[in-house]
């Protein structure tokens, strides 16, 4: 499993795991992304605007499907 702290405005942190990606928000809100490519998260990590990304690459983007995880 990968963890990477994101210095961002809207997300604490994100797990990588078997093409699963666990996004947490600062709001505490938390999402799993299911069929995600290693190479999409790479992409995510290397960005300088984690959030312009997860909001255009990942939210956007409909062929991960999205699980919001309460709790």
């Amino acid at each position: 499993m990968q963890i990477i702290e994101v210095n961002s405005r809207n997300i604490s942190h994100v797990r990588y795991q078997h093409l699963l990606l666990t996004v947490v928000l600062k709001t505490g809100e938390k999402f799993i992304y299911r069929l995600l490519e290693v190479h999409t998260f790479n992409e995510f990590s290397d960005s300088t605007d984690k959030d312009k990304f997860y909001k255009s690459q990942i939210n956007a983007n409909k062929q991960f499907k999205r699980i919001q995880l309460f709790g």
